[in-house]
C-alpha cells in the first residue's frame, strides 16, 4: 500500500492485489475481459481518494498489472508518475502513468471490442483502464542466457551491451522496494532488497528515445560470510527496508535475526552495526523478529520498530540500545500483521496498524500507551499464517502528506478521518515543557570539547531540513526522547499499564 500524490491534481492510493496460482480449465467461448485476466498473478489498483470522505473510490482509475507475482511497490519521490514494483522472480518493474491506458480487447489485439456490460462494475473493467509496465530488469538477464548471438546486435537493437554478472542481480524474491527522498538534484535512488539480503540501487531514467529505463548503481550483500556467523551469516529472511529521511547513503533492514544498519557504499555507518533490542534473545523467537519499521521525517535517526510479539521500541541509530522499549504494546499480536509509521505532519505522533485496531501515538499527551484507538469496520483481517498469498504484504499503513492514515484490511482500502489535533502541529508550547533544559554540548568542561566523541553532540548530528512549521514540535519531541523511561511494559493484564522505574534503596 503506498500513496500517488497530486496525480492529475488529487492524491491516489496505489494498492497490490495478489492471489497465489492455481490450476484452471481452459475458457471455452469466454469473454475477452476473462482471457485476458486467465494469465495475470498481479493487480495494482489506483483509486481516487473521495473529497471530504474517508473512503476510497472501488473502481480504480488505472489497473497495473503483471503476469508474475508482485511482491511490493514504491512511488519514485520527486516523480510521482513513475512506479517501481519488485517481484517473486527477482526483477524490477516499472510503471509509467503518463502512458495511454488501453482496454483488455485492445491488448489482446481484438478491434472489435466488446459490448457494454449491464454491470457498472463489470463494464469499468472492460474499458480503457489498463497499463503493462513500462520497462523491466528482466531485459538484464537475457544476454547472459542468448549465446552465440550478435553483440551488435544485441547493443543496439535492446539497448544494452552486458547483462548483469551473477554478483549484480537478484537470485531471489524482492520482498521490498523503496524510494529515498530526492536529492539536491531533485533525483531519487530506488533501493530494492530481496529475502537473502542483497540489496541494489537504481536510479531511473527517463530517455526522449528510449523511454523509462533503470540504470543500476551497485549492490550490497548484508550477509557476512564467516566461519563465526551461526546462521546464513546471521541474516536470514529479510522483509522490510527504511532509508534515512532526506540522504541516500545509509539505511537498516530488518530479517528474522534483528536489524542491521548498513552504508550504500559499504563504508562504516554512522552508528552500530545491529541495532539488538534484547542482547540474549534466541535467534528464531518472535520478541527478536523486527517486521516492520519507520524513520521519523523530522529527525535524523529516530526509528520506531514493531517486533513480531507486539513490542514497540524506539531507536536512535546512532546509540546502540534503545531509547525505549513497549513490550506487549500491541493487543492483536501475534495473531495478525503489525504495520507502524510516523505521521507527517505531527513530529510527536506515530501510527501503529495491527488487525481490525488502529493506534494512535502522540508522545508529546503520554509516552506509555496510545492516546486513541480507532477500530476498523471491512473485511476480516487475514492472520500472518494465511496461506491466501505466499508472501506477507511489505505494508498496510500509509500516511498522507495531510497527516490521514490510509490503512488496508483484508480486500480494502480505507482512508481514515482523525481529529485536526491529530493533523495539525503544535504552535504552543505546553506548560509541561516550559521549563529551560540544556544541551550535552553546554556540559562539557571549558577546553575539552575536541575530545569528545558523543554521537549525541550537536556537531556529530546531521541536519534535517524541516519548514518552520513544525520545528517547535520537533523540539517537545527532542524533549520527550531526552527524558522517557528505558522500559515500559504492561504489568497486571490488559486493563493497567505501568512505567518501570529504578526506585532507589531506602537511606541506611
Amino acid at each position: 500500500l503506498t500513496l500517488v500524490p497530486q496525480w492529475y491534481g488529487a492524491d491516489h492510493a496505489l494498492a497490490l492485489y495478489t492471489w497465489p496460482e492455481a490450476p484452471r480449465p481452459p475458457i471455452e467461448g469466454g469473454s475477452t475481459l476473462s482471457s485476458f485476466l486467465r494469465p495475470l498473478r498481479s493487480l495494482v489498483g489506483l483509486h481516487p481518494l473521495m473529497l471530504g470522505g474517508s473512503s476510497i473510490s472501488a473502481r480504480p482509475a488505472r489497473c497495473l498489472y503483471s503476469f508474475c507475482q508482485l511482491t511490493s511497490l514504491t512511488v519514485v519521490n520527486g516523480r510521482s508518475h513513475l512506479i517501481v514494483a519488485g517481484s517473486e522472480s527477482g526483477s524490477l518493474l516499472v510503471y509509467d502513468l503518463r502512458v495511454r491506458a488501453r482496454s483488455p480487447a485492445e491488448l489482446l489485439g481484438d478491434m472489435e471490442g466488446l459490448p457494454p456490460n449491464p454491470d457498472p462494475d463489470v463494464d469499468h473493467f472492460q474499458g480503457a483502464v489498463w497499463l503493462p509496465s513500462a520497462f523491466s530488469t528482466d531485459v538484464f538477464v537475457l544476454p547472459s542466457g542468448l549465446k552465440g548471438l550478435d553483440d551488435d546486435i544485441m547493443s543496439g537493437a535492446m539497448g544494452f551491451s552486458k547483462g548483469l554478472g551473477d554478483s549484480e542481480g537478484h537470485h531471489h524474491e524482492i520482498c521490498c522496494v523503496r524510494s529515498s527522498d530526492a536529492g539536491a538534484g531533485g533525483d531519487a535512488l530506488i533501493f530494492a532488497m530481496d529475502l537473502s539480503g542483497v540489496v541494489s540501487f537504481w536510479r531511473v531514467l527517463e530517455l526522449a528515445d528510449a523511454g523509462v529505463k533503470l540504470a543500476l548503481q551497485g549492490s550490497l550483500t548484508l550477509a557476512e560470510t564467516s566461519r563465526h556467523s551461526p546462521v546464513l551469516g546471521e541474516f536470514l529472511n529479510a522483509s522490510y527496508l527504511c532509508i534515512h529521511p532526506q540522504q541516500q547513503a545509509q539505511f537498516i533492514a530488518l530479517s528474522q535475526m534483528g536489524i542491521h544498519q548498513a552504508q550504500r557504499q559499504g563504508g562504516l555507518v554512522s552508528g552500530p552495526k545491529k541495532l539488538e533490542l534484547q542482547e540474549d534473545a534466541e535467534p528464531f523467537s518472535q520478541c527478536s523478529q523486527p517486521i516492520s519499521a519507520s524513520f521519523n521525517p523530522f529527525f535524523p535517526h529516530l526509528l520506531v520498530v514493531a517486533y513480531a510479539e507486539g513490542d514497540i521500541a524506539l531507536f536512535d541509530c546512532s546509540l546502540c540500545v534503545p531509547v525505549t522499549h513497549w513490550a506487549c504494546a500491541v493487543n492483536q499480536a501475534p495473531g495478525a500483521r503489525i504495520s507502524v509509521a510516523w505521521s507527517t505532519r505531527r513530529p510527536c505522533v506515530f501510527f501503529v496498524k495491527c488487525g481490525d485496531v488502529l493506534d494512535v501515538w502522540d508522545l508529546s499527551e503520554q509516552t506509555h500507551t496510545p492516546v486513541k484507538s480507532v477500530s476498523l469496520e471491512g473485511e476480516a483481517p487475514r492472520p500472518p499464517g494465511s496461506l491466501v498469498v505466499n508472501t506477507m504484504p511489505c505494508s498496510e499503513l500509509m500516511v498522507g502528506m495531510d497527516g490521514r492514515p490510509m490503512v488496508s484490511l483484508g480486500g480494502s482500502v480505507m482512508l481514515l478521518g482523525l481529529p485536526s489535533n491529530f493533523t495539525t502541529p503544535m504552535q504552543s508550547l505546553p506548560t509541561r515543557y516550559s521549563g529551560q533544559d540544556r544541551s550535552i554540548d553546554e556540559l562539557l568542561l571549558p577546553g575539552y570539547e575536541k575530545d569528545q566523541v558523543f554521537p549525541t553532540l550537536s556537531r556529530y548530528v546531521r541536519n534535517v531540513e524541516i519548514s518552520p512549521l513544525f520545528m517547535l514540535e520537533r523540539d517537545v519531541l527532542r524533549r520527550v526522547v531526552a527524558g522517557i523511561n528505558p522500559m515500559q511494559a504492561w504489568v497486571g493484564g490488559v486493563e493497567e499499564y505501568r512505567e518501570y522505574k529504578v526506585v532507589p534503596p531506602p537511606p541506611s
